[in-house]
């Protein structure tokens, strides 16, 4: 017995579910990029040159004002002249030879867009404009140690209070920062402030999942990436009205306090509960599951199943010798391959989605049209990767993901007029799609017992990578091809390296590392699985309609008896 099967008593996707998705998880999923993606436009660079308050003060105009400051398109040097002695001669011809030296008042900022961000107030440009790729690399720093801290915290403690740390946290850390103003102050917030994103995004995805059906994944993804798209258009558009990276920031932050409404709303994992032996507690949540789905249960019986499944994880630590610890990851050569080859695809997928995003300031236009292009265009990539992994499965679609972001990045090799923006929009598209492959098949091959703590730990080594993506995003004054060819080879490189991953279309999802070790061993290289018309359907006529009755425990206990060598031959 399964937790599934349970699951299809109590209903897997009735009114419950639909309630929990369309009040939680959509509006989650929409507000959580504009606090982890609100970074890019408070770091924004405008249009700057050196600060001559001769000049500032004269009536000319900022382009004639630039043109007598320095050289074209030199924004970190000025000429070497008596700015006072030469608007009094009232010839405004820079003398032949002049030589330049670097800006010794400041900086003049164009307020076309912005009239105040944190580069500009910290003045994070020329000599110490590298401090914008640092502050987007400290906040990823976060990421890596936080992570799988919140990971462990989450299948410790349990999904429900560990999100609503990660989002008391965020609230302090988000709101506080954007009040520095020490410049140091702001990074170490920020830091920490990085700690909290991944868990954010992920715990409330792992809740709905872990109470839904085989057949309803997809679209659950689905929508909330969808959610994620419009939440990132509509973060562009509040960017531009606000003009002030802490009106921004204020904004942006303040909607983490929301979340605090959901306390008495959110359910706690039942499937975590049992992981837990916390059988009564997750008796009543499956009993209000089963009552809004017009699903009439006895409590007895429920309770008796859940405690077939704790005893099957139970029997399994004590036999089996599995601590379900990050150790257990690599312990076991199954779960050592998909560790391995599911944080390789997180950290090419985060490398092409996060490059192509920030790599927006460097692109022909307006940063704010642009931004707002590369997210909408996210939606359709999505929506097509829904469909995708609907009927032929998670595994094939990441693979051809992965290989086409690969090949478009190489066309800006071509140097043709606005390339470069079309080619971040083809990429981008494609890399929503492997994101959101991606992270099915990461939520689906980790077992119960270590889903979160999996999840965490591949997106904390995946996170290293994004210390270097602000660096190889600067490789453009080098030549403005190098990051897309960069971003290119990886994601080739991935894509045949995820054809090795099982396919997890309409398959149960492990509870335990047994399960997890033993999934995907009979499926072969060259196949994938076709979506059937009904998965519950099947699985019900598959039961015999035997829901009613109750599997003895020590019957299961035998069945895995007798294969608990070939695990441990396995290791």
């Amino acid at each position: 017995m399964d937790f599934e099967d349970i699951l299809l008593d109590v209903g897997d996707y009735g009114k419950y579910q639909q309630s929990l998705i369309r009040y939680f998880l959509i509006p989650a999923a929409l507000l959580l990029p504009w606090v982890s993606m609100n970074i890019f436009f408070m770091v924004s660079v405008p249009d700057h040159w050196c600060n001559v308050p001769e000049l500032v003060s004269s009536n000319l105009s900022i382009s004639d004002q630039r043109s007598l400051i320095s050289p074209p398109g030199d924004k970190c040097h000025m000429y070497n002249l008596n700015f006072t002695d030469f608007l009094d001669n009232g010839s405004y011809v820079i003398p032949e030879n002049t030589t330049t030296s670097p800006c010794n008042q400041g900086w003049q900022y164009d307020n076309t867009n912005w009239d105040t961000t944190a580069s500009t107030k910290w003045n994070l440009v020329c000599e110490d404009d590298h401090y914008y790729s640092f502050v987007l690399s400290m906040f990823n720093v976060g990421s890596i140690v936080g992570t799988p801290i919140y990971g462990m915290l989450a299948d410790k403690i349990g999904r429900k209070i560990a999100f609503f740390i990660v989002m008391f946290v965020t609230a302090v850390t988000s709101i506080s920062s954007v009040l520095m103003n020490d410049f140091i102050a702001f990074l170490v917030i920020k830091t920490i402030n990085g700690t909290l994103m991944p868990c954010a995004f992920q715990l409330p995805y792992i809740i709905i999942l872990e109470i839904v059906g085989p057949e309803m994944r997809t679209r659950m993804n689905g929508l909330v990436n969808c959610s994620w798209s419009v939440g990132l258009c509509l973060l562009s558009l509040i960017a531009y009205f606000s003009r002030s990276w802490i009106i921004l920031g204020l904004v942006t932050s303040s909607v983490t306090l929301l979340f605090a409404l959901y306390w008495k709303f959110l359910p706690e994992s039942p499937r975590w509960l049992v992981s837990q032996e916390r059988y009564e507690e997750a008796t009543d949540i499956m009993m209000q599951i089963a009552e809004k789905n017009g699903k009439t249960q006895d409590r007895t019986a429920l309770t008796q199943k859940l405690q077939v499944i704790g005893e099957k994880l139970k029997h399994e630590i004590i036999v089996d010798g599995v601590q379900n610890s990050a150790v257990d990851l690599i312990r076991y050569p199954q779960m050592r391959k998909k560790f391995i080859i599911i944080t390789v695809c997180w950290t090419t997928n985060i490398m092409a989605y996060y490059g192509l995003q920030i790599n927006v300031a460097n692109l022909a236009g307006n940063e704010f049209v642009n931004f707002f292009l590369l997210s909408l265009v996210e939606a359709p990539g999505y929506i097509t990767c829904w469909v995708f992994m609907d009927k032929f499965g998670r595994r094939w679609c990441a693979v051809v993901g992965f290989l086409l972001i690969g090949f478009s990045c190489m066309i800006p090799l071509i140097d043709l007029p606005y390339v470069d923006v079309v080619c971040s929009m083809i990429g981008k598209y494609f890399a929503a799609g492997t994101f959101m492959a991606t992270y099915q098949q990461s939520s689906e091959l980790y077992p119960t017992v270590v889903r979160s703590l999996g999840m965490g730990m591949s997106s904390t080594l995946a996170s290293i990578v994004t210390l270097i993506v602000p660096y190889v995003i600067y490789l453009s004054i080098y030549g403005k091809a190098i990051p897309f060819v960069i971003i290119g080879l990886c994601c080739i490189l991935c894509g045949l390296l995820a054809s090795f991953l099982p396919e997890t279309l309409n398959e149960n999802l492990p509870q335990s590392i047994y399960e997890a070790e033993e999934f995907g061993r009979s499926q072969k290289f060259f196949s994938w699985n076709r979506r059937r018309s009904s998965v519950s359907k099947e699985r019900r006529a598959s039961l015999g309609l035997k829901s009613k009755n109750i599997y003895t425990v020590s019957n299961d206990t035998k069945n895995q008896d007798s294969n608990e060598k070939t695990l441990s031959d396995s290791c």
